[in-house]
């Protein structure tokens, strides 16, 4: 969903650090128009220190607020020089933020829909922002979050989604924890289980990770004939304003249209990051 901009650029004091997982940290930021105007999908892009290496901002999903405390979360992966520079600063120092940036989920407004959460790494991080709003909506009883990694100690934010109320279900490549194989093998049964148990109920899926598993969701869906299927891209987003154009990636000229001489370059950071899955042309 395309939102209005409410961005704002502030020095945002951090007052936690938190290694969530090996090499994945949680990183809690104040900063109250952040915490109060952002939705689930959204992300903001964090200059992570005041030298030029790196010189460009990163950008983060936000990841969980607190509008009463005036915080956001940011759950990321260490995995350059940007997050490492990120993860070695120290609580009560401050960072330059830029957001929310971005389009959001749409989770519409039929209460009796079913919402099915895909998670794959740390995909997690807008998931679980969106898992606790679906909550607030339409209560956590219609929530489904299937959670993806290579391995057990990889997989993230379950004790949250489980907290939250919502049924989770895990997925590992190497069988050490809970279903044996892709998350989106996962997806494709637990959509044929809620069509049965709830044969008259919308499915809405909403998915983050990698662009392997992204694709083969927009596959399983479209598939499995469901209508409402919204991806969230990552992607790196130099400026986060539609400026540079380094972030571009193809899509419908309309949303429905199967004629490939009809796309376009889509800037991810505004049009995005999060598209219906058949706006997308996978290539």
């Amino acid at each position: 969903m395309r939102d209005e901009i409410s961005r704002v650029v502030a020095d945002c004091e951090i007052i936690e650090q938190v290694e969530v997982a090996p090499h994945v940290f949680r990183s809690v930021l104040v900063e109250p128009t952040i915490a109060r105007t952002s939705k689930p999908g959204q992300f903001v892009n964090v200059r992570v220190c005041e030298c030029y290496d790196p010189l460009l901002r990163r950008p983060f999903s936000v990841h969980a607020v607190d509008p009463e405390k005036g915080t956001f979360s940011l759950l990321y992966d260490v995995i350059g020089r940007g997050t490492k520079l990120l993860m070695e600063m120290h609580v009560g120092e401050k960072v330059s933020v830029v957001g929310p940036l971005g389009s959001s989920f749409d989770v519409g407004e039929d209460p009796s829909a079913r919402h099915i959460l895909v998670a794959g790494g740390c995909g997690a991080a807008p998931i679980h922002f969106l898992s606790d709003w679906i909550c607030k909506k339409h209560g956590c009883d219609k929530v489904t979050v299937l959670v993806g990694a290579k391995t057990g100690t990889a997989l993230l934010c379950q004790a949250e989604f489980v907290a939250h109320g919502v049924e989770v279900k895990l997925a590992t490549e190497d069988g050490s924890f809970g279903f044996k194989g892709f998350v989106t093998e996962l997806l494709a049964s637990h959509i044929e289980e809620s069509k049965v148990k709830n044969p008259d109920s919308a499915i809405r899926i909403y998915a983050c990770g990698p662009m392997p598993m992204m694709r083969e969701v927009a596959r399983v869906c479209g598939e499995q004939g469901i209508k409402s299927c919204q991806l969230s891209l990552e992607r790196t987003m130099a400026c986060g304003i539609g400026v540079c154009m380094g972030c571009v990636t193809k899509a419908q000229d309309g949303c429905c249209s199967h004629h490939p001489d009809e796309w376009h370059y889509s800037r991810v950071c505004t049009d995005g990051p999060v598209y219906d899955a058949k706006e997308l042309i996978w290539e």
